[in-house]
Formats: structure tokens, C-alpha cells, sequence
């Protein structure tokens, strides 16, 4: 190739939209030597030299003023301007010799890599490729759009550019289908895929294109007759395949699934797991109750830890704590009294008993063999501590007293608690039962506070 047309062809792949490097592997392609091609390139790439208009217009006027008088010397007599003598066909000749450049410009190629993505090289010239809708170019080549869905029961192929895949129906034997309501006799495809439990006398026969499947052909029972049988896999460790209503504990296949009421391998819980931290009360002020883990990986427990530290406040009295280092824990008390009832109005037995506890409150305990006779219980009835040592009427009440409460029994242990702070107990000297609408005493008992 000559240097000229070299540099014209360089020129023709730069205006097509080649690269640089785009045009330069052509060439070398077709064994231009490197120095040439290079050469090429670069005055390809460079802007083709012009003349200055401004120039040209000038030069030609010059021509014109010295041109002027010259042809005014040598020109000949004219015609007379009446009847000139004038050709009609000359001005036309060079019109008539014109040719307009063609509305669809060609390349000159060798391979398709010359020419652009949607052209192909004929007969050394790119020509342009028409495809169809459904077809889409790729390295110079009208390429059929993929619709294919890889199953054997639908119909494939495309419409003005969109793929369509329609369910097949029909029973046709030799397209690879058995449809839905097809049997073996309309359709021969139905043999091999076979999903009920036809007749059959080879496990071929019995496939049913379900990979996790084993294919048989067997009798059952007493029959004689073969059919087929898709047996899904059992629990077996290392087939690859967790079987049906298999888990990770009888199948390694499988794995750990929460929520199907399994506690599986690194599952604490399944089906039953606390969810929130009201789910760990365990309604014992004595421990500290705690929610780990989580229930949506059935991970979640109750944690129960025992308070053994004595604090107040907790509700807890913790092993080896007392009331001076733990409020919760009861105050020690301290037996002030324990004497009998004295009879009045009515029969009475048994102890009274005066304590006072270490948080400065008192209580009266009255013993089992504690009864009254010919009573009956009544918001009336009540129990007091009297300031006489001995009271056998209302007045000897009326002295000075403090209510405790109505009596709770006529017989057996009970408790009566004084949570009134009380400055001197020994203010008062005796323990009476008094019926207040009967303005009755029934019984007291008096005190000897123990010294």
C-alpha cells in the first residue's frame, strides 16, 4: 500500500470512529510495517493544510488588475450586440458532467473488524446488517433472541422483540411433554413421565424428572402387577438430600430450622421459648431474673440467680443477713410478758404473750391454748392494752387504753401487731378483751414484763 493511500485509509478508519490504537492494530493486521503505519497516523491525525481565504481573494484580485488591460489589447472586434452568436447547449455541459455524491458512503474493508459493530465486510466494501425484531446484532452477526425456558411444556419464540412462553396443552407425542389431563395412549411422552402409579416393567419407565425422587417399578402387597412408585429419600446422613419431615438430628442433610417445635443441635428452645422478660418471673423476690439469648433463633432462656448480697428494699432476706443489715429481713424480737387471762364475763384459757421487735414495734401473740366460751365473734369484740394491771369494768378501761383491733378468733394462735411506735411500754399494765355494745369485760391477762 502506498504512503498516499495509507494516509488516506488511516484518514477513512479516524472519520468512521476508530481509535488511534483501533486503527493501528488494522493496519498492522494487513503487514504495514510499524514505522509506516506510525507515520501514517500521525499525518492522518493531523488537520489537512489550507489556504487562507483572505489570501486566495487577494492573489486573485492581483491577477485581475494585471490581467485587464492584457485582454483589452488582444481581443478581437466584437459581434454586433444585436445578433450575437450564442451557443444554448454550452453553458449546460458542465452541469450535464456533474455527478452528486452518493447518499450512502461505503468503507473498504478486508474482515468485519474494520467495519463498525452493525455493518459486515462484502466483497471488500462494509455493508450495513438488517436484522429482524427478534433478532439483536453481536460481532457482526444477526443472533435470534434467547426464549428458550428449558421446559419441555411450554411453547418459545418471540414477537416483534418480546419472548413468549405459552403452556403447552395438547397432547402430542414426541415434544418431550405430557400435559395435565394426557395419559401414555394420547400421548407417548407420558411414558417416561410418568407421576402416577401406572403400570410399568422397568424403573425407566417410573421417571419422573424430580432428581430428589428414587424411580421404581414394583408390586405391592399381593398384586402381581408392577407399578411405579417415586419414593422421596429417608432420613439418610451424607446423601446430600434432607428428606421428607427430616431434621438436622436424624439427617446431617438437613439443617437446624427454628420454629418446627425441634430443639436441634445449637437450638435451646423451639416451640416454647420466653420472649419477652415478663416470661422469667418466677415470682420469687429472692433471685434475679434475667432473659439471654434470642427467641427468633430459639436461643433465648430464663436465668435465675439467688440475691445473696443484704439489701433493704429488695423484698429479699438473704441467707445469714438480719433486720439491722437488711430491712426486708424480720426485726429479732424480745419476749416482754407471757401470763394468763383472768376470767370475767366470759370463760377464758391460754397465754398472752407481749413482744417488742428490734424496728421499735410490738406485737401480742396469743398461744394455741388460747379460747372463749359462750362468745361469739363481732366487730364489737375487740383487744386493748390497759394502763390498770387489773380491769373488771369499763371504767377500769376507760382509764387508758389503746385499740389493737377486733379479735380475729375466739380460739387457737394468732397475732395481733402494734406498728404505732410505743415510747414506754411499761405504761401499760394489762392485756384486756372487751365487748364495747355490751360494755363487758371478758377477759384480761395482767403484765410482768420480764426483767
Amino acid at each position: 500500500m502506498k504512503n498516499k493511500e495509507l494516509v488516506n485509509y488511516a484518514r477513512e478508519l479516524f472519520k468512521r470512529g476508530f481509535t488511534k490504537d483501533a486503527a493501528r492494530g488494522i493496519l498492522l493486521s494487513k503487514g504495514v510495517p510499524v514505522q509506516e503505519v506510525d507515520r501514517a497516523l500521525i499525518i492522518a491525525s493531523s488537520p489537512e493544510k489550507t489556504i487562507s481565504l483572505t489570501l486566495m481573494l487577494g492573489f486573485a484580485g492581483f491577477l485581475v488588475i494585471l490581467l485587464i488591460p492584457l485582454m483589452i489589447f488582444l481581443a478581437p472586434e466584437q459581434p454586433d450586440l444585436e445578433t450575437p452568436d450564442y451557443d444554448s447547449t454550452t453553458q449546460f455541459e458542465s452541469e450535464e458532467s456533474y455527478q452528486p455524491p452518493s447518499e450512502l458512503q461505503t468503507y473498504q474493508c478486508a474482515i468485519n473488524e474494520e467495519c463498525l459493530f452493525n455493518e459486515i465486510c462484502t466483497d471488500g466494501t462494509c455493508s450495513k446488517l438488517f436484522c429482524t425484531s427478534c433478532e439483536e446484532i453481536i460481532n457482526h452477526e444477526c443472533i435470534s433472541l434467547q426464549c428458550e425456558d428449558n421446559n419441555t411444556c411450554t411453547q418459545d419464540y418471540c414477537i416483534e422483540g418480546t419472548c413468549s412462553n405459552d403452556l403447552i396443552t395438547t397432547c402430542i407425542s414426541g415434544d418431550g411433554c405430557c400435559p395435565t389431563d394426557c395419559n401414555q395412549t394420547l400421548d407417548l411422552d407420558c411414558i417416561t413421565l410418568n407421576t402416577t402409579l401406572d403400570e410399568c416393567t422397568t424403573d425407566i419407565e417410573c421417571y419422573d424428572g424430580d432428581y430428589l425422587t428414587t424411580d421404581v417399578c414394583k408390586t405391592e402387597g399381593n398384586n402381581t402387577i408392577k407399578k411405579c412408585f417415586n419414593i422421596l429419600p429417608g432420613c439418610q446422613n451424607n446423601d446430600l438430600v434432607c428428606g421428607a419431615n427430616c431434621t438436622s438430628l436424624d439427617d446431617n442433610d438437613c439443617d437446624p430450622i427454628c420454629g418446627n417445635n425441634i430443639i436441634e443441635e445449637t437450638e435451646i428452645c423451639d416451640g416454647d421459648c420466653p420472649q419477652t422478660q415478663t416470661d422469667c418471673t418466677d415470682n420469687n423476690t429472692c433471685t434475679i431474673d434475667t432473659l439471654l439469648g434470642s427467641s427468633q433463633l430459639c436461643t433465648s432462656e430464663c436465668s435465675y440467680t439467688d440475691i445473696t448480697i443484704c439489701s433493704s428494699g429488695d423484698g429479699c432476706c438473704p441467707t445469714d443477713c438480719l433486720y439491722i443489715n437488711d430491712s426486708d429481713c424480720p426485726p429479732a424480737s424480745t419476749l416482754l410478758s407471757t401470763t394468763p387471762f383472768t376470767s370475767i364475763q366470759r370463760t377464758t384459757t391460754g397465754m398472752a404473750n407481749l413482744y417488742f421487735y428490734e424496728d421499735n414495734t410490738h406485737s401480742i401473740l396469743l398461744s394455741n391454748l388460747f379460747s372463749i366460751s359462750n362468745a361469739e365473734l363481732s366487730p364489737d369484740l375487740g383487744i386493748y392494752l390497759a394502763t390498770k394491771a387489773i380491769v373488771n369494768t369499763k371504767e377500769d378501761l376507760d382509764a387508758g387504753n389503746m385499740y389493737l383491733g377486733e379479735l380475729t378468733a375466739l380460739s387457737g394462735l394468732q397475732e395481733y401487731q402494734i406498728v404505732t411506735p410505743i415510747t414506754n411500754i411499761n405504761d401499760f399494765n394489762s392485756i384486756v378483751i372487751y365487748h364495747s355494745s355490751y360494755n363487758a369485760v371478758y377477759s384480761y391477762t395482767t403484765l410482768n414484763y420480764n426483767q
